[in-house]
């Protein structure tokens, strides 16, 4: 097939792939299929559309993208994420990783909730005597 048969037939095959297409995390909502058929009647739509696009909250959303790009992307900070995501520090995060869970066991995790469960009416005593003696001092 040529290039000329190719772009006869994609006038006729893009609408459909458009169509069928799923587009997540949509700044704004699609603008609905023309119903009319007029370009002026679905006029009002499109500039509603391009209003709530232009928003000043979609806006200061983008700024913020923008601004934390550039700040991620300037001074050291590509150096920087190299130096962190080095093997040695992989390898630390992971020894970590591993002491934590490790130690942070079901029964250390329920023990700990216990004693500090039973822990609250002792600090609770302990202030109120120690309340009682700075009264007398």
């Amino acid at each position: 097939m040529h290039l000329k048969h190719l772009l006869l037939f994609t006038p006729l095959y893009l609408p459909f792939t458009l169509a069928t297409t799923t587009t997540p995390n949509t700044i704004a909502p699609r603008a609905p299929q023309s119903t009319s058929g007029s370009l002026l009647d679905d006029l009002p739509t499109i500039v509603d559309g391009i209003k709530e696009l232009l928003s000043t909250d979609t806006v200061n959303k983008l700024e913020t993208i923008v601004n934390g790009g550039a700040t991620l992307l300037g001074g050291d900070t590509p150096k920087n994420l190299q130096k962190l995501l080095s093997g040695d520090n992989i390898d630390k995060l992971q020894s970590i990783i591993d002491n934590a869970n490790t130690l942070l066991s079901g029964t250390f995790v329920n023990q700990t909730g216990e004693l500090i469960g039973e822990a609250a009416p002792l600090v609770s005593d302990f202030s109120a005597i120690l309340t009682a003696v700075l009264k007398t001092a």
